[in-house]
């Protein structure tokens, strides 16, 4: 049989069938990977949220402690340092958090809780910012008089006269603050910035930002200024929470994506086109042939058989051979089913040892008598019968119109002169039964099973069926009678010059090395099998 070459169009078909497939295994797959980074970054924004909410909410407790500290100062601020000094001491001893309270006026730290009365110009200490003294005000400086490199937080409250009250908050607590909520063993970097002074950050570390996600942003306004938190994550740490959330889902994303892989895949061979089925089923070698033998009347032995192609699919198992002879048919498939076929029956008469004169029959749709091809093929399939003195018998089927009549008789005519044997199959049941008779040559006539089954029990006339059988001893034509299933039927037939007996009555249909052995048990003399019976 030559090689079939699926169409350009079967090619473009199997590749989007393979991208559809490729496309849903992915997708489960792909879509684990993207919520998972997902989650990782979601674990990780959360984490920073809990951290924000607590770092802010301890630096406004932090400052309304000082504020209030201040507070308590303000309306007193204006009194001479002397008087005010002691309770300016008394109150930063007291009062957490705060280091030094301070008058500020004119510029100028007119006095402090550390330092009494020396007056301490603020230009250096405010980086040449001096707040307006009848508005609340937020800072961090980078160092104070008292306490050299060492950042603190400036918390200024109003007081009368032009006088404020600056309470000073070592910055020690919010960087506790920031290594305790925000470490950077979780975190890459946790900056806080109060009002317009100095960023504060973990240990005062430079860590490099750079490409490291920002997972939480808070401002929040107080006393005119903004309290400003940034945290940005850790890639390699929410790598290592996306790494385990793969560990923990990718087996049911993959278990998933499999299921359906599978489904889609059912789906298309459901709906794949037949044409491409049958010309999958012939690659995969899915069909194969069951032999039913010929009883002939005179020799009352087996003189042949009828070569039946069948398809068990893996997946669906066995096909009717009506369906998927019609649908080869419809598809144009049929002459390489048929090719097929003659293949497999070469590959099985090969073992075979049988009498000679034989009869092998193979039917042939119309496209393929009507094609140039059939010639060879019957060729081929008789240089393999030919070492064991078969005959072979091309049976054509009248259920569908043959296009080409003048290719299949000028064929016909030849295989005859070469010694086959041709059938009209399934006569009377089709669009052309008396046109045949006239239009194609032919050595044998086959009743089909319809006609037989009109055979009354108790032996009564059939009046189609005598009609058939006078009309094929008048045109000369050897006759068989196909789906004999009693004994009724068989002596009816037998009486009216019957040449040939098909059907359960005497066998079914079996595969080569079936009919072999049965061959060697009963070939010889054949006698009615109470078990080969329809009911069986």
């Amino acid at each position: 049989m030559p090689e079939i070459s699926p169409n350009p169009g079967a090619v473009r078909a199997r590749v989007s069938r393979l991208l559809v497939l490729l496309v849903v295994a992915l997708i489960p797959i792909l879509l684990c990977v993207a919520l998972g980074r997902y989650e990782a970054e979601r674990i990780a924004q959360r984490e920073a949220a809990l951290a924000s909410t607590f770092i802010v909410g301890q630096v406004v407790s932090i400052v309304e402690t000082a504020q209030s500290a201040a507070h308590t100062l303000a309306p007193r601020a204006a009194e001479a340092c002397e008087t005010l000094s002691p309770d300016l001491t008394l109150k930063a001893a007291t009062v957490p958090y705060v280091r030094t309270l301070n008058i500020l006026y004119d510029g100028r730290f007119s006095c402090s809780s550390a330092i009494a009365q020396h007056s301490i110009p603020a230009n250096g200490l405010l980086d040449g910012h001096v707040p307006p003294s009848k508005d609340d005000w937020l800072r961090i400086v980078n160092d104070t008089p008292m306490v050299r490199n060492r950042p603190s937080l400036l918390v200024g409250v109003a007081g009368e006269a032009g006088h404020g009250v600056v309470a000073v908050v070592d910055v020690q607590y919010l960087l506790d603050l920031l290594h305790g909520a925000a470490p950077l063993t979780v975190f890459r970097q946790a900056e806080l910035r109060v009002g317009e002074g100095t960023v504060l950050r973990e240990a005062m570390a430079l860590v490099n930002v750079r490409g490291a996600p920002l997972l939480a942003d808070v401002q929040k306004r107080m006393s005119g200024a903004t309290i400003d938190l940034k945290i940005y994550g850790r890639p390699e740490r929410i790598n290592e929470a996306w790494g385990a959330l793969m560990l923990r889902y990718m087996p049911w994303a993959a278990a998933f994506s499999a299921l359906l892989v599978w489904l889609v895949r059912r789906l298309q061979q459901s709906g794949r086109s037949r044409r491409d089925q049958l010309l999958r089923g012939i690659r995969a070698n899915e069909f194969h042939v069951e032999y039913q033998p010929l009883y002939g009347v005179e020799t009352q032995r087996c003189e042949g058989v009828e070569a039946l192609l069948r398809w068990v699919q893996p997946d669906r198992g066995a096909t009717r051979p009506d369906e998927f002879i019609q649908a080869a048919e419809e598809e144009h498939v049929i002459v390489p089913l048929t090719q097929h076929l003659l293949k497999l029956v070469a590959r099985d008469v090969a073992t075979w040892d049988v009498a000679p004169g034989f009869h092998l029959g193979v039917n042939f749709a119309p496209e393929h008598l009507s094609g140039e091809q059939l010639v060879s093929d019957v060729r081929r399939l008789g240089a393999a019968v030919a070492p064991l003195g078969a005959t072979i018998t091309v049976e054509i089927t009248e259920r569908t119109l043959v296009c080409n009549t003048e290719q299949a008789c000028n064929s016909l005519l030849t295989l005859r002169h070469e010694g086959v044997n041709v059938a009209i199959d399934d006569f009377g049941t089709g669009y052309c039964s008396l046109s045949y008779l006239e239009k194609f040559p032919f050595d044998i006539l086959k009743i089909d099973r319809g006609f037989v089954l009109t055979i009354d029990p108790q032996g009564k006339k059939a009046a189609v069926l005598d009609a058939i059988i006078d009309l094929a001893h008048s045109l000369g034509a050897r006759l068989v009678a196909e789906g004999v299933e009693t004994q009724v039927q068989r002596d009816y037939l037998c009486a009216r010059g019957v040449t040939y007996i098909q059907g359960f009555f005497y066998a079914k249909p079996m595969r080569s090395e079936a009919f072999m052995r049965w061959y060697r048990a009963n070939g010889a003399h054949m006698s009615p099998d109470p078990h080969m019976t329809a009911g069986v």
